[in-house]
């Protein structure tokens, strides 16, 4: 009996041993795969990463292996144990893999936020006919890490059965042989290490993702945590916090969440904001390195540069709100997904109907895409038109919708509809991956070392050829145009890779009956478009925004963003990150392209 009871152990050990291996086996893929963006880490530095990182993924590993732990270490006396023992074995090892797949998935996906996946990845798909269309695409450019994790399974399979393969049979164990208080005692050992290992530890407060500073910087969070560990955390947030620093005048008079204008009456000019996908500044001619956007270059020379303008996130779910809204994703979870989504804002469509405007929310995607149209049913649009408005399935481009070059010419044919005046948000499509371009274009267009770069020179041609369409309508001079972007793209560049570089985007406001150039040289972010066209357009009413107008001298103009469970500030050369309690973290200086680390003294003061 005791040479059953501690081979069983011996069994389990080696099990979860298997998990430890194929946790860090997933953190070395991860690492291996952005070497550029780790390059700085040393041996010691990725010591303690993994050595940290085990700390989650045990974690993890416990809450996929707690059926099987109870029922096979602590056998129990039903007249049917075979069948649990059936169901819980398998119930683990699907359990185990599943988590190892979220690890392998992300490793390419972090190109793209830049962070560690949470629960919000499961609202982001738009129907279950997007998923299925991504799935060639993925296997295709990611091929390696589907072997990768087909050969691990196979092999894991393998070693389950050869652990377990007498696990029936030692399964029947009887009462009688040992009492009711041997069981019971060995259930309360096997329960209490099992909770304290879903704790992370004997410490006050369960092990959260900020917990991973221990171990490294906060650049380099996503090596210490795993995947399935971030979407558990962000799956049991309820509500954010309420800090209290400042008494309600003084908030008032800092924040300045409300704002009134000096205006008595409105310019009535429409307003069309094209939100293009992933298109980072790196891409284009403000971002110092080759250029993919031709068109958007030439149209410099005739508007409003926002030399300096970033992202308030690295998701297009995180980037609509803040551009519409004003509302930026400051949690793990993006505002379209949480709990605060159907609380009354003050959107572009909410206020400018006041004075007589017409919405409408443009996207060629599938509808219901990142709930996009829900969304824009709830930011106050009048009309959305997607994939099925559209209605020619002829240009669908095979996974996301429909081809930017004719879903814009359909934009422009609807805008002629429109009474003036008219507020409409047009949203790119063909920037995203798989970075797909139609046949003809392959061979005409330019292309650089990243397969997006050709896709952004195609959305780039067709907002050329969408601005060949309006410019000869009527209602084309009397129109503000604002170009955007959703977040940044992958990139392969040392600094646009870099916390700071990835969050630039370009920024220009075009009014055709303006046509001189405007270098504005200042700080502005996502959120602050709202209030900064607004008071181009002179609007009379009091509104509310977590952004500020770019040209109001009085208010405070840094940069703003949620990564990775830090808060990051920046001014025009420093950026600075603190943690979930509002403790001052680091200090990059990323204005000279390198990052410096100041020790944090109780003399460092931000202002």
């Amino acid at each position: 009996m005791v040479r059953v009871f501690l081979n069983r152990w011996k069994r389990m050990a080696y099990w979860l041993l298997y998990n430890i291996i194929i946790f860090q086996i997933s953190r070395w893929v991860m690492y291996w795969y952005h070497l550029e963006n780790f390059k700085s880490l040393g041996w010691k530095d990725l010591s303690l990463i993994f050595l940290g990182g085990s700390r989650f993924d045990w974690v993890v590993i416990v809450m996929a292996n707690i059926l099987l732990i109870l029922i096979f270490l602590i056998p129990l006396p039903l007249k049917k144990i075979q069948i649990w023992w059936r169901v819980s074995a398998i119930l683990t090892f699907v359990m185990v893999h599943f988590f190892l797949f979220l690890n392998l998935i992300d490793v390419p996906y972090f190109s793209y936020i830049h962070k560690r996946s949470t629960s919000d990845i499961f609202f982001q798909i738009g129907g279950q006919t997007d998923v299925m269309r991504q799935i060639p695409a993925y296997f295709r450019d990611y091929w390696y890490l589907f072997v990768l994790f087909f050969t691990v399974v196979c092999m894991g399979f393998y070693f389950f059965q050869k652990l377990f393969s007498f696990a029936l049979k030692e399964a029947r164990f009887s009462l009688k042989r040992r009492g009711i208080v041997y069981y019971a005692m060995k259930f309360i050992v096997v329960v209490f290490l099992s909770v304290i290992s879903i704790r992370g530890g004997f410490q006050r407060i369960p092990i959260d993702i900020i917990d991973a500073a221990f171990y490294a910087a906060p650049d380099y969070a996503v090596l210490v945590i795993n995947t399935p560990f971030s979407i558990i955390k962000s799956l049991e947030e309820k509500r954010i916090d309420r800090y209290s620093f400042f008494n309600d005048d003084e908030n008032r008079k800092v924040l300045m969440l409300r704002k009134k204008y000096s205006f008595d009456k409105m310019l009535k000019k429409n307003v069309v904001v094209i939100v293009l996908e992933s298109f980072s500044k790196e891409y284009t001619g403000l971002g110092g390195r080759k250029s993919y956007t031709r068109f958007l270059d030439s149209l410099t020379e005739f508007c409003m540069v926002f030399e300096n303008a970033w992202s308030n996130g690295t998701k297009s779910i995180e980037g609509i709100p803040a551009i519409v809204s004003s509302i930026p994703s400051w949690m793990n979870n993006p505002y379209i997904n949480s709990l605060y989504c159907n609380n009354n804002t003050h959107s572009f469509p909410v206020l400018l109907k006041r004075e007589g405007y017409h919405t409408a929310f443009f996207h060629g995607g599938i509808n219901g895409t990142m709930n996009f149209d829900a969304y824009a049913k709830q930011a106050g649009f009048d009309m959305y038109f997607g994939m099925n408005e559209y209605a020619r399935d002829v240009d669908f481009d095979g996974y996301w919708g429909i081809w930017d070059e004719p879903f814009l010419q359909f934009a422009a044919r609807q805008l002629s509809k429109f009474k003036e005046p008219f507020f409409t948000c047009i949203f790119t499509l063909s920037s995203h991956h798989p970075f797909n371009v139609p046949d003809k274009y392959k061979s005409v267009l330019p292309k650089g070392k990243l397969a997006i770069q050709q896709s952004i020179a195609y959305t780039d041609m067709a907002l050329d050829k969408f601005f060949d369409t309006v410019k000869n309508t009527s209602w084309y001079k009397n129109t503000l145009f604002v170009f955007t972007a959703d977040h940044t793209g992958v990139s392969a560049d040392t600094y646009y890779s870099s916390i700071a570089g990835r969050y630039q985007i370009p920024l220009l406001i075009f009014d055709p009956e303006k046509t001189e150039r405007k270098n504005l040289r200042g700080m502005i972010q996502q959120i602050d478009i709202l209030p900064t066209v607004l008071y181009l357009l002179q609007y009379p009413h009091s509104f509310l925004s977590f952004g500020n107008n770019y040209f109001d001298t009085c208010a405070v103009h840094h940069i703003v963003f949620y990564e990775n469970a830090y808060y990051y500030v920046a001014d025009d050369s420093h950026l600075i990150s603190f943690n979930e309690d509002f403790n001052l973290q680091k200090n990059w200086n990323y204005r000279n392209y390198q990052m410096k680390e100041y020790e944090l003294q109780d003399s460092v003061q931000w202002e």
